[in-house]
């Protein structure tokens, strides 16, 4: 995406998890596991975790590469799961 961008990041999860507490961490590829801090509350849309991310929302990126990290809390489990690759800009 332009780093000039903003739109959602989507992240699908299946029928169980909808509707259910959803978070979206991005972080730098080189970061590893995102902490507790990088989650964000993620909204459902037509049954996918979404995040607005990018220029003038409250998760601005840099030109670089990020990894996509996700977790919905159903009962007393909170999967956590890798959930894809985001390239900002050209860098």
């Amino acid at each position: 995406m332009p780093a000039s961008s903003n739109e959602d990041v989507f992240v699908p999860w299946g029928p169980d998890a909808v509707g259910q507490p959803a978070q979206i961490a991005v972080v730098p590829a080189t970061a590893g596991e995102p902490v507790d801090a990088d989650y964000r509350n993620a909204t459902w849309i037509d049954g996918e975790a979404s995040l607005h991310v990018g220029a003038g929302t409250d998760l601005e990126l840099e030109p670089g590469v990020y990894v996509i990290w996700s977790r919905v809390t159903i009962g007393d489990r909170r999967p956590v799961r890798r959930s894809g690759v985001l390239t900002v800009g050209n860098p």
